[in-house]
Parts: structure tokens; C-alpha cells; sequence
């Protein structure tokens, strides 16, 4: 493996592991980065990796790699996104399992985001206080953009990045306001006919001698949705409510400072585990209380010199978890998880002619807490870790047809156990791309690369369970990644393919393994994710068409992985397609669309003994109308799953299980209706 590592055992504690080395960091040039973490994983495997990093013709670092997946502001209003569920909805590479937030998880290439870099404003995410409780808990109703690195991620956008990362950015204050305009906002309601619920949004935002503010707030009364068979799914209701401010200030020479700060509540009655639809035993539905909060500032400089555009940020988040009572009486465990995190970023950009080179400096520092009153364990536990990293990262063109980025990360990681075991480990990362036009109309594109994981945060709402932790043999995962693909654009067509191979050695269990009244917290599994995507875009002026198609074979320890020990890790797919149309008519102020998606049957649950996956096809229409009289107001209807059918999501848990009674069933036929007024 390709990292240094040694256990520092605590005061009368044996040592967990002997290695020791001293820090690399000092006195490594970091241009040299990917070079050393290829040529150290050649030493000890047979199978040589690289990362991918971003190559974009523009150099453009908000752009992402070839393969990868960007959706911007107008996707988003396109698909006005109810939960992250539906930010995804035209990608068939990313999926996301579960119909309600509390449930859902992200999947990038079968990938669970647990094992990406995931970060909103520059917010570290770090979901693991319970395997049941989604970790795509994400209100979109203020993101303006969401770039995935699908199979890996550059070096600058952070440390952990195993199977990639994902970037949720939201919105300013100038992106709600025109450049002159002191004051406005919107405001929104919308009712949807299968939860007879209304949801509220107001946003407001003003903006004077180069301060600017933005306050968003929403709210969410939904009662239990009825399945495609008109049966009411229990522990459906949504009772959100959400909240963000930002203020900033940019100067007349392009410095700007931004802080901002937002608060996520996700509570009701939920099946007593959440991201099942009912259990087996019959285990009846029970409170359970989500809380996200987060805080940061950030600097920018956004009218840089060649040698000075510098980046710097810190930011803080807190999530919570509470469940006062599981599979018993009132307070038989009063289960409660909180993870705390900080992390920051200091980093600069070069301009050196033929592109740009970016680096710097992050860090964080998490701590997972859990406490629980079961005895005999009852009491509070935690685990904490901290990481320092240091990252370069170019961007050049070679020439007008030739393209490279290629960086690398070294990574210093502390970690404390439950018991007061530590350890210290070191490693590196190293990734390297290009894209090359073959002709005017024609690109080929590849990339590879080696990402190091470190060790991660356990569960914590199981930290008082199953008596004494053990870490014995507890050591970092690495992961290997590559790609290569082309694209083809002509005129009002484009068109773009890749093949993909990710591997996970040592993939986590984040709940590790119960053995008599020991947990085994080194439990691993190497985890492997190939397969192929291919995507057709069609644009004749007032509309578009595009079909995205993706093949994704997941193996955990070379057998297909069960949904209910997927959890941190991946989860079976197969093949997935999504069609989106759109058409607008300007002069009239109407835009109408559809969204869908096919799901093959997946003969995979078979090795294990269960039935195979169905086919299923869904559709969903839109229709939105701006009058040319009443400029301020829109009016939309969705019509979502318009077939009525009943199904259950490619990525929900719990069909392949005897513990399960029924896993969730998407929402049936549900109209949405909304007006939106302007100010």
C-alpha cells in the first residue's frame, strides 16, 4: 500500500500496529506528487492506477473532467428538484436511492457518496451517523450548480476522495439580483396532490456599494404519499424546514469575503429503520429527529494577477441525530449520534502562460459522538480524526488541440478510537488526464489515477453497541481508478462515451463487524465498480433532447453486494437510461418538458439466492408559464410518475431481504402545482 503509517498505542495500552515513520512532507516538491504515488504503488501491486483530474479546453477549474457530470443553473430550474433525487434525474450515471430525504443516498458509478469528497459551499460532508439515515440530505432549493468527478477527483478538491467528489454550490445575493438593483427575491408555494401538503420558499436579497445579503427560508407540511397501487406509505410525511443567510463584500479591486450560514430539519415518524419501507417483525414506525448546521467564510480575489489569485475558506458542520426510542418501550435506548466537522482551504493560483497550476494547503478535523442509555454500554463514546494535506494541481493547454492537467496530494492523518487507540498515517495521491482532438470534431479522452482514503469515522450511533471496539490490523484504504473515452459534436448533435474501472482496496465498513461483544473494526472489503456510459444530445434552437444510458457492474469481495450490507459501500445497478425533452416558446413565456427513466431487469440478486430485478419505466411532464402581461409571475405543473406506476427504485434497500417486510415503493401518479412571484 501506499502510505506510512504507525499505531500510537495510549498510556497501559498495547500497540495496535508497530510501523513508524517520520513525516515526508517537508522539503517534497509537489509537482513530483503523482510520479511518487505511481511509482510506490508500483513496488507493492501488479495493478497500477491513475486519477483523473480535470482537463477543460477554457481552463476553467469550475468545469469538470471529461466524463464527469456538471449541471447547471438552468438544468436545475428545468427540473425544479424537490430532494437531491431529483438534482440527478438526467444522469443515468449517478443514482440515488430511497423517495424520501431522510432515505436518500448518492451513488457516482455504484459508488456510495460516503466514499467521494462531498461538499457544499466548501462545507466538508461527512454522513455517517447511522446506515439506515440517508447521506444526500441536501435541500436544493438554493444550489445553482452541481459538478461531479465521477471515478476520481483533482487534487485540490480534497483529501478521501476514493470513488471521486461531488460539489453542491448555491446561490449569492447577484444571482437572485440584476447588477443595478438594490433589493428583491421571490417568493413560491406549491401543492402536491399525493400528500394533500403545501411547501413554502422565500428567498430575499439586497445589495449596496459592493455588500450584498441573501436569506432563504422554507418549509414543508406533507402528509404520507400513496404508492403507484394507491397504498399509503407509512413514515413518508415530510415535515422540513430549512434555512440559509449570506452576507459578503467584494472591493472595488476584486477582493471579496463572503460568510454564510445554513440550517437543514428533517423530523417525523419514520419506519423504525428509515430507509426500509416496513420490517419483517413488524417494528413499529417511531419519531426520529435530523439536524444539519453549517457555517463558514470564505475569501476570493476576483480580479487576480498572473502570479496572485488566492483562495482561502473555513467552515464548520454539524449534523445530529436523534431517535428516542428503538425497538422498545419510551427511551430504551434514546439513541442520539452527532458528528462535528472543521475544515479549511488555503490556495493559490498561478497563471503561467500555457495554463494554470493551483496549490495549497486543507485540513480538517472530525468528531463522531455517540451515546445511547442500553447497558451494559450505556454512555457517550467518540472517535475523532484530523488530516493536513498539501495539494498541487496544473491545468495546461499543450497546444490548440491538446490538453493536460495531471496533480497530486500528500496526506497526513491522525486518528483516536473509541478506546483511546491512535494512529498516524501517511500517504499520496496522484492523478493525471488529457484530451486530445483528433479532428475538429472529434476528442479522445482518458485519465487514471491512484486516491489514498486514510481511516474513517465509524457509525457513531452504534459506538455503545455490541461491547468492546477492536482495532486491531485498523488501516487506510487506497483506491485505483481509470478511463478513457471520446466525443463527438457536429453541429446541433453531441455525443459521448467511456468505459470506467474504480477500485476500492480495503473499503470500510463504517458499522464494522459484531463478534460476541467485540466489534472488529478493521472489517473491510475490496470493492469494485466497472462499466460504461454513453450519452446523445440533440439542440434545434427552442428545445433539446438528451438520452444519457449507463452499464454499471458493482462487486464487493468478487460477489454482487446486497442491498442491506451496501451501506458505505456500493450497490447493484445494471443498466439505467434517462431522456429528458424540452421546448420553450419565448414569446409566448411557456416552457414544457419531460423527464424518464428505464431501469433493465438485473439478474445479479440471483447469485445470492434471491429474485431478480424487474424492468421499469417511468415519465414524468412539465409545464411552466410566464405571462407576458404579469412578467413576475410563473406558473408550473409537474406531473410526476404520470403512468401511475408502482415500483420500487433501482438503488432502495431491502429487496433482497427476509429481515424487510417491504422496501419503499416510489411515490404513484403526484401533481405538482406552484406559482413563483418575482420582486
Amino acid at each position: 500500500m501506499m502510505q506510512l503509517s504507525k499505531a500510537v498505542p495510549p498510556t497501559n495500552r498495547r500497540p495496535v500496529r508497530g510501523l513508524c515513520r517520520t513525516t515526508l512532507l517537508a522539503g517534497v516538491a509537489l509537482a513530483t506528487l503523482p510520479v511518487a504515488a505511481i511509482a510506490q504503488e508500483q513496488n507493492t501491486k501488479d495493478e497500477t492506477v491513475l486519477a483523473p483530474i480535470e482537463v477543460t479546453a477554457s481552463q476553467d477549474t469550475g468545469q469538470t473532467a471529461a466524463g464527469g457530470v456538471t449541471i447547471s443553473q438552468e438544468s436545475l430550474d428545468r427540473a425544479n428538484p424537490q430532494t437531491i433525487k431529483d438534482v440527478f434525474a438526467g444522469e443515468a450515471s449517478v443514482q440515488v436511492g430511497g423517495p424520501t430525504a431522510i432515505a436518500q443516498k448518492v451513488y457516482v458509478q455504484g459508488i456510495e457518496n460516503t466514499k467521494l469528497n462531498v461538499q457544499v459551499d466548501g462545507t466538508r460532508q461527512v454522513d455517517s451517523t447511522y446506515h439506515h439515515i440517508g447521506t444526500a440530505i441536501i435541500d436544493p432549493g438554493m444550489l445553482k450548480a452541481v459538478r461531479v468527478e465521477s471515478g476520481v477527483a483533482p487534487a485540490d478538491a480534497g483529501p478521501n476522495a476514493l470513488g471521486g467528489s461531488i460539489a453542491y454550490e448555491t446561490k449569492d445575493a447577484r444571482d437572485i439580483l440584476d447588477p443595478n438593483d438594490p433589493f428583491g427575491g421571490w417568493a413560491k408555494i406549491q401543492y402536491n396532490s399525493n400528500t394533500k401538503g403545501f411547501t413554502e420558499w422565500l428567498t430575499m436579497a439586497g445589495q449596496q456599494d459592493g455588500f450584498e445579503a441573501l436569506a432563504y427560508i422554507q418549509n414543508s407540511n406533507q402528509s404520507n404519499y400513496k404508492d403507484g397501487d394507491g397504498d399509503e406509505v407509512i413514515g413518508t410525511a415530510d415535515g422540513g424546514e430549512n434555512g440559509m443567510g449570506k452576507v459578503a463584500f467584494t472591493g472595488n479591486e476584486g477582493s471579496r469575503i463572503e460568510a454564510f450560514a445554513s440550517h437543514l430539519e428533517n423530523e417525523g415518524v419514520r419506519p423504525a429503520r428509515p430507509n426500509f419501507g416496513s420490517l419483517a417483525g413488524g417494528q413499529l414506525p417511531q419519531w426520529i429527529s435530523y439536524k444539519d448546521t453549517s457555517i463558514g467564510v470564505s475569501y476570493v480575489d476576483e480580479m487576480p494577477t498572473d502570479l496572485l489569485a488566492p483562495e482561502l475558506s473555513l467552515n464548520y458542520s454539524k449534523t445530529e441525530l436523534h431517535v428516542p426510542s428503538l425497538q422498545g418501550g419510551p427511551n430504551f435506548y434514546d439513541l442520539r449520534s452527532e458528528i462535528e466537522t472543521i475544515n479549511g482551504k488555503a490556495a493559490n493560483t498561478f497563471d503561467i502562460g500555457m495554463g494554470d497550476v493551483t496549490a495549497g494547503l486543507d485540513f480538517y478535523h472530525d468528531e463522531a459522538t455517540g451515546s445511547q442509555n442500553r447497558s451494559p454500554r450505556a454512555g457517550t463514546y467518540s472517535e475523532t480524526t484530523t488530516n493536513i494535506g498539501a495539494f498541487s494541481q496544473a491545468r495546461l493547454s499543450l497546444a490548440d488541440d491538446w490538453r493536460v492537467s495531471f496533480g497530486g496530494r500528500a496526506d497526513r492523518q491522525w486518528f483516536e478510537g473509541l478506546d483511546g487507540t491512535e494512529f498516524e498515517e501517511f500517504g499520496l495521491s496522484g492523478n493525471v488526464n488529457t484530451e486530445y482532438d483528433v479532428i475538429e470534431t472529434v476528442t479522445v479522452y482518458g485519465g487514471a489515477g491512484t486516491q489514498f482514503g486514510g481511516l474513517p469515522l465509524g457509525e457513531s450511533a452504534i459506538y455503545n453497541f455490541s461491547g468492546i471496539w477492536n482495532y486491531d490490523g485498523f488501516s487506510p484504504s487506497r483506491s485505483k481508478n481509470i478511463k478513457a473515452g471520446a466525443r463527438y459534436t457536429e453541429g446541433d448533435w453531441a455525443f459521448d462515451g467511456n468505459l470506467f474501472y474504480n477500485k476500492i482496496d480495503d473499503s470500510h465498513d463504517l458499522t464494522g463487524t459484531v463478534v460476541g461483544s467485540t466489534v472488529i473494526r478493521n472489517s473491510t472489503i475490496d470493492l469494485v465498480t466497472k462499466g460504461y456510459n454513453l450519452s446523445s444530445t440533440y439542440n434545434y434552437g427552442p428545445g433539446f433532447a438528451r438520452l444519457t444510458y449507463s452499464h454499471t457492474d458493482v462487486e464487493t469481495n468478487g460477489g454482487a453486494p446486497l442491498s442491506t450490507n451496501a451501506s458505505y459501500q456500493g450497490v447493484l445497478q445494471g443498466d439505467m437510461f434517462s431522456l429528458e425533452i424540452g421546448h420553450s416558446w419565448d414569446d409566448l413565456g411557456l416552457r414544457v418538458g419531460s423527464t424518464s427513466e428505464l431501469a433493465l431487469s438485473n439478474d445479479d440478486p440471483e447469485k445470492n439466492g434471491f429474485p431478480k430485478l424487474d424492468t421499469y419505466f417511468v415519465t414524468n411532464l412539465y409545464g411552466e408559464w410566464t405571462p407576458a402581461s404579469l412578467s413576475a409571475v410563473t406558473l408550473r405543473v409537474d406531473a410526476l410518475n404520470i403512468l401511475d406506476r408502482d415500483y420500487i427504485d433501482r438503488t432502495t434497500p431491502g429487496y433482497d431481504s427476509s429481515q424487510v417486510g417491504e422496501p419503499y415503493h416510489e411515490p404513484g401518479r403526484t401533481f405538482l402545482v406552484s406559482a413563483k412571484v418575482a420582486f
